[in-house]
């Protein structure tokens, strides 16, 4: 009898933990081969990573506390599959590590995770294109739009869904860090709209960067994000816009450890930096037995640091992509991608990053 009732004691408890929280290990393998060349050098043949999806694993959990509230958590680390290396060194969590409650009021949340328009992690609103900022820089929304990054110490809320509408707000107390006092932390602010209800999807986000602390003395980063998509039935349509203020170029990277790097930062990503709009068109279908996607991005704009001879101020890039995914299950796919950009004044003058071609194939699987 003893037995039997230490038996229900125990079953009873079992069930009331598995009922009351839940842990999931999850993760993501994606890798493949990309050749790929940029004007005005040669052909590279690599093994490529996390080219539809990034390499990850995580831990997530829930925890029912009643009356229709919960606590949760997320931790999310990347990696490289070609090498095992870390994705972010020297960060154990470098792709999210949150904390948060929700319930009918809505959901708030502490940690590190990505802006609104980052296309990183659970709280990204960005959308208007059907492979965002996968693949490569040519080809993706990151030749042409300024799109924000993973901040640390960050809190964001979002409210109750109404009617297909949801809000969502975001601040980072230090984007790095935030042990100085206030007015030298660099911080991050976000609000954004979404919308979905039938075939259309829509979402507007305004972020702003700031550079308190800096001795460049930047001018606050402002971005203005409207994004949409419409599902005909036969084929999705989708459209995007972005205004940036005060903004670097998308899409390059200057050699800082030369004088004339260092030289092309200052007056492109620093001080007032630049204006400019961009833009996508795109579409996605099923077809071939798998889906297809086609995407272009456009943008032109100004630098707005004081003119010099020998430095062309205007800009403007051009990229388009195609890609085929074809499902072998549920959790394991295939992918072939190509894209070319072209890049003209500024950007053409000062960079290739932004000129050239890519193709990649590649396998996603995920558990």
């Amino acid at each position: 009898m003893k037995k039997t009732l230490l038996a229900a004691a125990l079953l009873a408890a079992t069930s009331y933990a598995t009922a009351a929280s839940n842990v999931t290990l999850y993760g993501v393998l994606d890798a493949g081969v990309t050749v790929s060349k940029l004007h005005g050098d040669s052909t590279k043949v690599q093994m490529s990573n996390g080219n539809w999806m990034g390499n990850r694993w995580g831990i997530k959990g829930s925890e029912d506390l009643g009356n229709g509230n919960s606590v949760f958590f997320k931790l999310e680390q990347g990696f490289k599959l070609s090498n095992g290396n870390e994705a972010s060194e020297g960060k154990a969590f470098s792709r999210e590590a949150a904390l948060g409650l929700s319930g009918t009021w809505g959901t708030v949340a502490f940690g590190r995770f990505g802006g609104l328009s980052s296309d990183c992690g659970t709280y990204s609103i960005l959308g208007g294109a059907p492979y965002t900022t996968s693949f490569q820089t040519i080809g993706s929304m990151y030749s042409a739009f300024y799109l924000t990054n993973r901040y640390n110490n960050s809190i964001i809320y979002l409210t109750p869904e109404y009617n297909g509408f949801q809000g969502s707000f975001m601040y980072s107390n230090g984007r790095d860090s935030d042990e100085n006092k206030w007015s030298y932390n660099q911080h991050y602010y976000g609000a954004g709209l979404t919308y979905g209800n039938g075939p259309l999807k829509a979402d507007l986000i305004y972020e702003a960067l700031d550079y308190k602390g800096k001795a460049d003395k930047n001018k606050t980063t402002q971005l203005l994000n409207l994004g949409a998509s419409y599902d005909f039935g036969a084929f999705t349509l989708y459209g995007a816009y972005e205004y940036a203020m005060h903004a670097p170029l998308p899409g390059v990277e200057f050699d800082t450890k030369t004088a004339e790097g260092k030289a092309l930062e200052n007056k492109y990503n620093n001080g007032k930096a630049n204006d400019y709009h961009a833009f996508a068109l795109s579409a996605s279908t099923n077809a071939l037995g798998g889906e297809v996607m086609l995407q272009t991005q456009f943008a032109f704009g100004k630098n707005k640091n004081a003119s010099e001879p020998d430095k062309e101020n205007k800009f403007n890039s051009f990229s388009m992509g195609a890609a085929y995914f074809y499902h072998f299950s549920k959790r394991t796919l295939m992918y072939t991608q190509a894209a070319w950009g072209t890049a003209g004044k500024a950007l053409k003058h000062n960079t290739d990053d932004l000129r050239g071609w890519n193709a990649t194939v590649g396998m996603t699987h995920t558990f």
